[in-house]
């Protein structure tokens, strides 16, 4: 197993085992990682480590729980890890309202974004100007990625 991936799914996990109630949601909010990798990892972890994770429905959503720790044995040995581990939790003080929660979830999904470029080999850090409202930088992305007509336009 790849260390990044292994780094998601330890992240994962600390939220599982550290949150009141962790559903995808709160594991986004918890660890910074996409709804979709998070889901990916959990799958992961039932498929590749053999952990036993329930998904209890709670409302619309769903609540993971941990069962079976899997190749983990009784889960102790990994759990004191998983203490230890950081997670980039806001506090509930600093995300009271609707908009502040939009706005978090946002940068998450665009820091998110950002690293997915920057893995797959594009430097799209340089294309943000943040001092420019959304409106002028998607304006200015537009332009730049509609008038391209190669790959080396974008690099250059």
């Amino acid at each position: 197993m790849c260390e990044v991936s292994m780094k998601y799914e330890l992240l994962v996990l600390a939220a599982m085992t550290r949150l009141e109630s962790p559903n995808t949601q709160a594991i986004v909010a918890a660890t910074g990682i996409s709804e979709r990798k998070v889901q990916s990892v959990v799958n992961s972890l039932v498929e590749n480590l053999g952990l036993n994770i329930e998904r209890e429905r709670q409302g619309r959503t769903f609540r993971f729980s941990i069962n079976s720790w899997g190749v983990f044995e009784s889960g102790k040995a990994i759990q004191s890890q998983l203490n230890d581990i950081d997670l980039v939790m806001p506090s509930n003080s600093m995300l009271s309202s609707y908009e502040e929660k939009h706005a978090y979830f946002e940068q998450v999904k665009m820091d998110n974004f950002k690293e997915s470029m920057r893995l797959e080999g594009h430097d799209v850090a340089s294309d943000f100007d943040l001092s420019l409202d959304k409106e002028e930088q998607r304006q200015i992305l537009l332009n730049k990625y509609s008038n391209v007509n190669s790959l080396e336009a974008l690099n250059g």
